[in-house]
This record gives C-alpha cells, sequence and structure tokens, in this order.
C-alpha cells in the first residue's frame, strides 16, 4: 500500500515514512484491511500540502496492535473531528476533489475488524493523526 501511495506523494514532494520495528499479525480480510490503510494514507496525502511529512507507524501494545497514520498539514477542528466518518461529509475548503466517503469506508471496514479507529491532532506532526487499534 506505502509503495503504491508513494507516486502522489513524491508529485506533492512529500515524504512517507514507516515505522514499524517487528511483524505485527491482525487477523482479517487482506484486501479490506488494505483499502482501510489507502485510505488514511491517500487522506493525508491530498489534505497535506507539497512538502509534508507523513509518518506510519504499526505496534505491539499490552492491549492489542496499533496503527497510527500522521501527517504535517493543518490538521482538522474539533468540530470536523467530530463529524468523520458520517457518509458525505466533506471539510469546507480543502479544494480536493473526492465524495466524502473515505472515512465512511474505513469505519465500516473498521467495524467489520473489530477496530478501534480515533482521530486527534499531531502531537509529533501537528497534523492529522488516525489509530487504528486491535484487540489482542
Amino acid at each position: 500500500v506505502l509503495a503504491d501511495a508513494a507516486p502522489p506523494a513524491l508529485a506533492k514532494q512529500q515524504t512517507i515514512e514507516l515505522d514499524a520495528a517487528e511483524p505485527c499479525p491482525v487477523q482479517g480480510d487482506p484486501t479490506l484491511i488494505a483499502v482501510l490503510l489507502r485510505n488514511l494514507i491517500d487522506n493525508a496525502i491530498r489534505y497535506s500540502p507539497p512538502g509534508a511529512r507523513i509518518r506510519v507507524a504499526l505496534a505491539r501494545q499490552a492491549s492489542g496492535v496499533r496503527l497510527s497514520v500522521e501527517d504535517s498539514g493543518a490538521g482538522l477542528g474539533e468540530a470536523e473531528l467530530a463529524r468523520l466518518g458520517e457518509r458525505f461529509f466533506r471539510v469546507a475548503g480543502s479544494g480536493q476533489s473526492g465524495s466524502g466517503l473515505g472515512w465512511s469506508i474505513v469505519r465500516r471496514i473498521a467495524d467489520v475488524h473489530g477496530l478501534g479507529v480515533s482521530a486527534e491532532r499531531s502531537a509529533r506532526l501537528g497534523g492529522l493523526a488516525v489509530r487504528v487499534t486491535s484487540p489482542r
């Protein structure tokens, strides 16, 4: 998924970093998990400015596995964060095309797999931080 995301990121002079020190297997449909990841990374690329940094991290935790996708873009306000996942919701003034279904798809795939999804401001990069967690 990251290799497929490289060309549009490179076109915007963005960097994508992967931090995955060890294998972190998760049970689920590989195609759907790839769609979930693709949506999160595509959003980070689309909504971050040229030269932005995108960090994808995968780590084991006592409670399971955590995937995070963070970017150095503008991030979202509290009201916008609360609406993520609503079908057809799009952040006003983003200047990006799309149907507003990406987050809804992410949430549905997560629900089918028993995964948790949360979004907040990235303490590390300043933009959006999305966390997907799986139970042990």
